[in-house]
């Protein structure tokens, strides 16, 4: 039966493969798809077919993501408005720009290692029989963390306590959990499940432009459009700034190049937050002034989102996880 399936495909066809219609032309009249012919099986058409997508800048996704990258606010504008043809939808823009990312070397902030999420006394606990400077042990001591670590260190030392008598009922001569255990699996999934929840912060600046500009005959999935397009530039316009310093990283280990990222990040922000009143002046026509300060209102909500939503949820997610 396979064999005669290829010899169907290989020969010229008579039936559309998709709906079974007959083919009178090239496309079938019932359901639109071309026909194939015998070279579309192989693989040098499936390189070839690639290659014409990223190479045609006619096409919708270069069109795409040059309009979001150089004119903020005309692609939310455009789907608002119904003009939608000329453009991958915004769901599709920031999964392509979230799949960059998500390839891309952790940024920091959105991949918190364990130490940034629990307070100075359980990271002592995790480099119990390392020598630490007085200096240094007498900060972490007095080191809260986040908003919600003292709550997360609890989670984390019942965690410990439980999986530590476990281990050792199970095993009495060598059984053991420690806190440094719990470290090491916490980070060696913080990057990834990081990169995964960054879409969170969407939803709820969503509301906040929601918001900002009421009784304006916008649905929430209109805030919705304008806070996927605002935040996949947001996304791609930091791995775009990164990349010359990844690329010196890898060239060189001078101290400046570890020092240029934190410069990076707030230039970044700093454009951000440029591309922001654009967009948002696009999208709402609103006045200058409004625009201006419903931009740095819906800065501080962002900020509010990821310390007080963001990050304790990815804490919580990996702790479920591990």
């Amino acid at each position: 039966m396979a064999d005669n399936e290829v010899q169907r495909v290989s020969a010229p066809e008579e039936t559309c493969r998709n709906c079974g219609a007959a083919l009178n032309s090239a496309y079938c009249g019932q359901c639109g798809q071309r026909a194939l012919d015998r070279d579309e099986r192989r693989f040098g058409h499936l390189l070839r077919d690639a290659f014409g997508v990223l190479t045609n800048l006619d096409g919708r996704a270069w069109r795409t993501f040059i309009a979001l990258l150089f004119r903020p606010g005309q692609l939310s504008r455009d789907y608002i408005a119904g003009r939608r043809i000329f453009w991958l939808s915004p769901i599709a823009v920031f999964l392509l720009a979230n799949l960059l990312f998500f390839l891309s070397p952790p940024i920091t902030d959105f991949t918190l290692q364990f130490e940034d999420q629990v307070t100075g006394e359980v990271i002592l606990m995790a480099n119990e029989g390392q020598t630490i400077s007085p200096q240094l042990e007498t900060l972490l001591r007095g080191w809260r963390g986040q908003v919600y670590s003292p709550l997360a260190s609890e989670l984390v030392k019942g965690r410990v306590e439980a999986r530590d008598a476990a281990a050792r009922a199970e095993n009495p001569p060598t059984g053991s959990y420690s806190v440094s255990s719990y470290r090491d699996a916490y980070n060696a999934v913080s990057s990834e499940t990081g990169k995964l929840l960054i879409g969170l912060h969407i939803p709820f600046m969503a509301l906040a432009l929601a918001a900002l500009f009421p009784g304006r005959r916008l649905l929430f999935a209109d805030h919705f459009v304008a806070a996927l397009h605002m935040f996949s530039f947001f996304i791609i316009a930091q791995q775009l700034l990164m990349l010359p310093l990844r690329i010196a990283n890898g060239l060189t280990d001078a101290s400046w190049v570890s020092a240029g990222f934190s410069y990076l990040i707030l230039a970044g922000l700093l454009v951000f937050a440029a591309y922001m009143v654009i967009a948002i002046r696009a999208i709402y026509a609103a006045a200058w002034w409004r625009t201006a300060l419903s931009s740095v209102a819906l800065i501080a909500a962002l900020l509010a989102i990821h310390l007080l939503i963001y990050r304790p949820v990815q804490f919580l997610v990996i702790h479920i996880l591990i």
